[in-house]
This record gives C-alpha cells, sequence and structure tokens, in this order.
C-alpha cells in the first residue's frame, strides 16, 4: 500500500510540475503573442481584444492561477482558429487517435510477442534467419512509408480498404474498424518490430539463469519453462517498451494522421501549428506531457503487479 501511495503523490507532484513548466514555457517566448497570431497587419483594436482573450492583460501569476482554474474545470481556452474549446477539440481528437493506438498496440502484441519468442526459442535455427532479417528492414523503414506502401497495395490495386479519411464508430464498428486498419498497421508494423528485439533479448537472457537449467534438469518440457517461468520474468523490459510505444502513439502518430488524414491529436497538433493557435499549442502541450506522465504511472503500477519484490524496494 505505502508503494502505491508514493507513486501516487509522486504523480500528482509531477502533474503539478507539468503544468507549471508548460505555462512558464509559453510565457518566455519572444515576442507579443496577439502580434506572431494575428500578423502584422493587425490593427490596435484586434490586438487589445485578442489580448484580453488571452488574459495578457493580467500578471503572469493571476494568469497561472486562471488557467489552472480552468484546468480543474476542464476548461482550456478557446481555440482561435476553430473557435471551439480546447478541450473539446482534443477531446474528439482523443477518441480518434486512442482507437488508432488501441488497434496499433493490439496488432503490435499480437506480432511482436509470438515472434520474438519464436526467434528467441530458435535462434539458432537457419529457418529463423528471414524472420530476423524481415523485422530488421521492418525496424528500418519509418511508418510514412510503410504507409504509403500499404494504400498502394490494399487501397490501389486490390481496393479492399480505404486510403483515407476516419468513419466513426456511430456508423458501425467493421467500417469504423476498416477506416483504421491501413494506419494501425503501419504504425504496428515498425512497434513490432522493436518488441520483436526486446522480447528475443530479454526472453535469451532469461534462458541463461540458474533457475531455467535447474527446471530442466528436473525434466520439464521447453514449453512449460518458457510460458510458466521465463516468460513472466522477462515481462519488464517488454512492459518498459509497450508503455514507450503506447505514450508514442497516443501522443498523436503525424505523420501517420495527416497520410491518411485521420482527425486525431497529430492531425489537430499540425493545424495549430501551421495557424499559430496559442490557445490549442499549449493545451496539446500539456496533453502530451500527462499522456507520458500517466503512462510512466501505469507501467510502474503493472511492475508491481508482475514482479511483487519491486514494491519492497
Amino acid at each position: 500500500m505505502r508503494y502505491y501511495l508514493r507513486k501516487l503523490i509522486g504523480l500528482l507532484i509531477t502533474l503539478i510540475l507539468v503544468s507549471l513548466l508548460t505555462f512558464l514555457v509559453f510565457q518566455v517566448l519572444p515576442g507579443d503573442p496577439a502580434l506572431i497570431i494575428l500578423g502584422p497587419d493587425a490593427d490596435a483594436y484586434q490586438l487589445e481584444a485578442l489580448r484580453a482573450s488571452l488574459n495578457l492583460d493580467m500578471s503572469p501569476l493571476m494568469r497561472y492561477l486562471s488557467w489552472v482554474r480552468g484546468l480543474f474545470s476542464g476548461d482550456l481556452g478557446t481555440s482561435i482558429r476553430y473557435g471551439q474549446s480546447v478541450s473539446s477539440l482534443i477531446g474528439e481528437g482523443l477518441k480518434v487517435t486512442s482507437l488508432l493506438a488501441l488497434y496499433s498496440m493490439i496488432l503490435t502484441v499480437l506480432i511482436g510477442i509470438p515472434v520474438g519468442l519464436f526467434l528467441a526459442s530458435h535462434s539458432r535455427k537457419k529457418y529463423s534467419i528471414p524472420l530476423s532479417v524481415l523485422s530488421q528492414i521492418s525496424l528500418s523503414v519509418p511508418s510514412f512509408c510503410m504507409g504509403i506502401f500499404l494504400i498502394s497495395i490494399f487501397s490501389v490495386r486490390l481496393g479492399l480498404l480505404p486510403s483515407v479519411g476516419y468513419t466513426p464508430l456511430s456508423e458501425g464498428f467493421f467500417k469504423s474498424f476498416k477506416s483504421l486498419l491501413l494506419p494501425s498497421l503501419s504504425v504496428a508494423i515498425g512497434s513490432s518490430a522493436i518488441l520483436i528485439r526486446y522480447v528475443r533479448v530479454s526472453v535469451l537472457k532469461e534462458n541463461g539463469r540458474d533457475y531455467v537449467r535447474t527446471a530442466r534438469s528436473k525434466g520439464l518440457t521447453r514449453f512449460r519453462i518458457m510460458y510458466a517461468h521465463v516468460l513472466k520474468n522477462s515481462l519488464i523490459p517488454v512492459i518498459t517498451i509497450l508503455g514507450i510505444l503506447t505514450a508514442d502513439i497516443l501522443g498523436g502518430s503525424i505523420i501517420i494522421e495527416n497520410i491518411f488524414t485521420l482527425p486525431g491529436i497529430g492531425r489537430l497538433i499540425t493545424v495549430s501549428i501551421s495557424s499559430r493557435d496559442l490557445p490549442l499549442i499549449q493545451g496539446l502541450v500539456l496533453y502530451l506531457a500527462l499522456i507520458v506522465v500517466i503512462c510512466n504511472f501505469v507501467v510502474d503500477l503493472i511492475y508491481s503487479l508482475v514482479d511483487p519484490r519491486i514494491r519492497l524496494r
């Protein structure tokens, strides 16, 4: 219980520091934010109105307190480009990005863990070489190149899957899934190649432990040793990389979402930067930081469940 309480307190302190740093970053930017947003052709009345809407006429401390008060109420300000609340825009984008992350991680696990285990169990066999080479190629090819390749095969030539756009879940699960299958696969191929390497190295390391040799001397089958002992003890580095990959995808696969024109967080980041939408950028930076912090917190909790000894440290 003390372990979980310590982690929770650390999470709260980290979130406070993240909000403070996020606010300070946008306060130290050179120049007048209103002038940067509206451009040099804006008149004085427009500049003053925008400064008032951004609370730039208040002291930095009051701006920060007002912003934090808005965080607790879910108010991150109003987007200049869209004229909507930043929190609602992030919420809408998160619906798409979270589905993309879910499908991508399911595919990553379904590909990465079995193939990694196979390569670790048959590391000295010649028939494992093609799989190793294929995983190296997948690791080397950028996700946007993989996305373009998949579009050319499954959309242009075979006509099986849509190449762009997103279908909401409200219009049917299978239609929505089809619209996200290619982008999910584009992300998962590279992610699974990373996972394969971690699983393979971790399992090979565990196979050299004394408890594995003892289990073999007792006559336990290779299958039972692998799945009852080795796999569980190999999960710590695997969980770590899964946490990193999840945070990366939830942070918005910017290039993939733009290639497939998905209205997710990644596309929202691109639009907010290109339109110099300061309130939206600030909200997105906070969101990205929170995703990383929360994913690390969840990974720490999973560590303690997989290996109870961690709670004693």
